[in-house]
C-alpha cells in the first residue's frame, strides 16, 4: 500500500511540474502575441515596433525569430528615416543593422547595402552614429560589393575621408587596397571608353582631340581633364590639318525626359570610336605637329 501511495506522489510531481512549464511557456506566446498585436494594429507607434523587435529578437525567452523581427524593424526604419518624426536618432542605426543582417542571412546583398547606404547618409545628415560603427558598415559594404567596379571604392574612400578627418593613425595601410580599387575601376573605363576620341563642333566644324593636357592620341583616353599650363589643346580637323589655336567653352551635359536622354542646349562634345586606319592618320599627324613643335622652341 505504501508503494502504490508513493507512486502517485511521484506522479503528481511530475504532472505538476508539467504543467508549470507549460504555464510559464504559455506566458510567454501570449507576451509575444500581446506585442505583436499591439505593433500590428499601430504601425506608425515606435515604441511598440521597437518593443516586439526586441522580444522577437531575444534567443533567452525561446520566441527567438529573426525574419519575424524584420517586419517591425521595417517599419522602424521607416518611422526613424521621417524626419517629421520625434523618434530617436540612435534607432536608425539599430533598425538599419538589424535589416541588414537578416538581408545578409536571405542572400538578397542588394538589400544589405542598401541599408549600409541609409546609414552612411543618415550620418551624413546629422544623425549621430559612431565613427566605429560606420567604419564597420564601410568594411562589410565593401565585402558583400567586390563583384562591382565601383561601390567597393566608394565605401572605401568614405572610409578614407572619416579616418583623415578624425586623423586616425594607419590610413597608409589601406593604400594597397585602394589602388587595387582603383585599378579595377580603370580596367572597367578603359574597356568601356578606352579607344574612343573626344570629337568637339567649333563655329558649326568638327573636329578630333588629338592632345590635351598629359594625354595623347597614342594613349588610351584617360587623363585627358587634366590642365597643363602652356599646354594647347590640339584638334585635327575634318580637312586634315592640325590646329593648335583653337578657342571657346567645351560643353557638356544631359536631360533626361519622356522621350528619353538628350544633350542640354550648347553642348559640344561627343565621344566617337574612328577606324583603325583613321586613327594612324591622326596618330601621324599628331608625330608631326610634334616633330615641329620642337623645332620651333
Amino acid at each position: 500500500m505504501k508503494r502504490i501511495i508513493l507512486l502517485a506522489a511521484m506522479v503528481c510531481f511530475t504532472v505538476t511540474g508539467v504543467n508549470a512549464q507549460t504555464e510559464e511557456q504559455e506566458s510567454k506566446i501570449e507576451k509575444m502575441l500581446r506585442l505583436t498585436k499591439t505593433a500590428d494594429e499601430n504601425p506608425t507607434d515606435w515604441k511598440a515596433q521597437l518593443e516586439a523587435g526586441h522580444f522577437l529578437l531575444d534567443k533567452e525567452n525561446g520566441m527567438y525569430n529573426q525574419s519575424q523581427a524584420g517586419k517591425y524593424y521595417e517599419r522602424l526604419y521607416h518611422l526613424a528615416t521621417d524626419y517629421n518624426r520625434e523618434i530617436p536618432d540612435s534607432l536608425i542605426r539599430e533598425a538599419c543593422v538589424m535589416l541588414m543582417t537578416v538581408a545578409t542571412d536571405k542572400k538578397n546583398i542588394d538589400k544589405a547595402l542598401f541599408y549600409i547606404d541609409e546609414m552612411i547618409h543618415a550620418q551624413k545628415v546629422g544623425v549621430d552614429i559612431s565613427d566605429d560603427y560606420m567604419n564597420t558598415f564601410a568594411f562589410w559594404g565593401m565585402l558583400y560589393s567586390m563583384e562591382d567596379m565601383v561601390k567597393p571604392l566608394a565605401y572605401m574612400m568614405n572610409l578614407r575621408e572619416r579616418m583623415t578627418t578624425n586623423k586616425t593613425p594607419g590610413i597608409e595601410y589601406t593604400d594597397v587596397f585602394t589602388t587595387v580599387l582603383f585599378e579595377r575601376l580603370m580596367e572597367k573605363y578603359r574597356g568601356m571608353f578606352g579607344d574612343k576620341l573626344m570629337e568637339l563642333t567649333f563655329d558649326g566644324k568638327k573636329y578630333i582631340m588629338i592632345s590635351k593636357g598629359d594625354w595623347n592620341i597614342e594613349k588610351p583616353l584617360v587623363g585627358w581633364m587634366q590642365q597643363s599650363e602652356g599646354s594647347p589643346t590640339v584638334v585635327y580637323g575634318e580637312d586634315g590639318k592640325v590646329y593648335d589655336d583653337k578657342h571657346g567653352y567645351m560643353e557638356y551635359g544631359f536631360d533626361y525626359g519622356k522621350n528619353g536622354i538628350v544633350p542640354k542646349e550648347g553642348v559640344n562634345m561627343r565621344l566617337i570610336t574612328v577606324t583603325p586606319e583613321r586613327r594612324q592618320q591622326m596618330v601621324e599627324a599628331y608625330r608631326n605637329y610634334m616633330k615641329k613643335a620642337k623645332k620651333n622652341k
